[in-house]
């Protein structure tokens, strides 16, 4: 074989394998697949695409009120800074539920992940201690994550005996 076709054939596989990577990235992300692997509160890794607790710097052992709390978070986004309310439902140091309010989010690529952040938040946190909760990615929304710990900051402060 000539120099030429070598170079030739280098070139068809390299774009076959990019093509393929590609296809493979565009199925994981339809699919939900964010490829994150997060540290949970229990300290072993977990890759999920609905996961994303985190240890957080909270000391563990604070308690807080029994009640409703809401406050409001920011996340900077590529478009600018958006805002989301979040309220939760405390009992006995317990998120018992929360609810999250993005009627303010005006981009519409920001909107479309805060949806799958809430759609996703509820299995994440429900049921867990408000003070080893620090949300990251879920269903492939990095940044909203962002404003909900801002706010979630806020409501432990709030809320702190």
């Amino acid at each position: 074989m000539s120099p030429q076709n070598n170079t030739k054939i280098i070139g068809l596989v390299v774009v076959v394998l990019l093509s393929i990577a590609a296809t493979a990235g565009v199925v994981l992300i339809k699919n939900g697949h964010d490829g994150s692997v997060s540290l949970s509160n229990t300290s072993s890794y977990q890759t999920a695409s609905t996961t994303g607790s985190a240890p957080q710097a909270s000391t563990p052992s604070a308690n807080y009120k029994d009640g409703s709390y809401t406050a409001q978070g920011s996340f900077d986004t590529p478009s600018g800074t958006e805002q989301i309310g979040v309220t939760v439902n405390l009992a006995s140091n317990k998120i018992t539920s929360v609810s999250v309010d993005d009627s303010s989010i005006y981009s519409g690529t920001s909107f479309a992940y805060t949806e799958r952040f809430i759609n996703g938040l509820n299995s994440v946190i429900v049921g867990k201690n408000i003070n080893t909760v620090n949300v990251g990615r879920i269903s492939g929304a990095s940044l909203t994550p962002m404003g909900f710990n801002n706010a979630l900051d806020t409501i432990k402060s709030q809320a702190k005996v």
